[in-house]
């Protein structure tokens, strides 16, 4: 199976927009951590959108595929290289120490893997109406913050942490205030959601062995 060449080229083209929406060409007046900081830490949340919600629209729209796991196994590693080759050299221009952009880096990568599951479990299928829902449920994710804090508020209870708050909330959080959100109990919110993307690739390896065999025997005779 080839590499996602074009998944790379339209992330490329995210990536630059995004830099552009964020950051743009010229240096601020005034150079200085404090000013660069805010423009990363957009420019994070909106990389987050693009693998949380742009990614699964972009295969959720496409063809079948005939080995949906491994597709979705190469997109994660050729997305998240080249979001790592842009974001670490970033973090010389914030205030934030390397266990948070590693802490940022890792919630980012498990909800990815979350997502991820749900992508290659639909995959193997032209139903409209699963796809649709698969979509559904990665846009959810990615705006999980908003419902999650207006829930809290409302009912009077304090935010929840950073990491159940979905990629793109948990960016703009732990990256506020120059870096100084607590990250206390975060990184059991991390394990969790490296448990839960384990059993979600253990279920969509389960619920698709069926279509595995179907497409090794039509090799087979072919």
């Amino acid at each position: 199976m080839p590499m996602p060449r074009g998944l790379v080229l339209l992330a490329s083209i995210w990536i630059f927009g995004s830099w552009m929406l964020c950051i743009g060409l010229r240096p601020p007046i005034s150079a200085s951590l404090a000013s660069y900081a805010p423009g990363i830490r957009l420019l994070l949340a909106c990389f987050a959108v693009g693998l949380c919600a742009g990614w699964p629209l972009l295969r959720l729209s496409g063809p079948r595929e005939g080995w949906p796991m491994l597709r979705v196994l190469l997109d994660l590693i050729a997305l998240l290289v080249l979001f790592h080759v842009v974001v670490w050299p970033l973090r010389l221009a914030t205030p934030w120490s390397p266990a948070r952009l590693v802490l940022m880096d890792a919630i980012i990568f498990a909800w990815c893997a979350n997502i991820g599951a749900i992508i290659a479990v639909t995959l193997h299928s032209n139903d409209a109406r699963a796809r649709t829902l698969a979509m559904a449920v990665c846009i959810m994710i990615t705006v999980l913050g908003l419902p999650l804090r207006l829930a809290a508020a409302s009912l009077g209870f304090s935010a929840p942490p950073a990491w159940l708050q979905g990629p793109v909330m948990s960016c703009l959080i732990l990256g506020s205030e120059s870096g100084a959100t607590s990250t206390q109990g975060a990184w059991r919110g991390v394990v969790a959601l490296c448990i839960s993307a384990v059993a979600a690739w253990s279920a969509a390896w389960w619920f698709t062995k069926p279509h595995r065999k179907a497409v090794a025997l039509a090799a087979a005779r072919g």
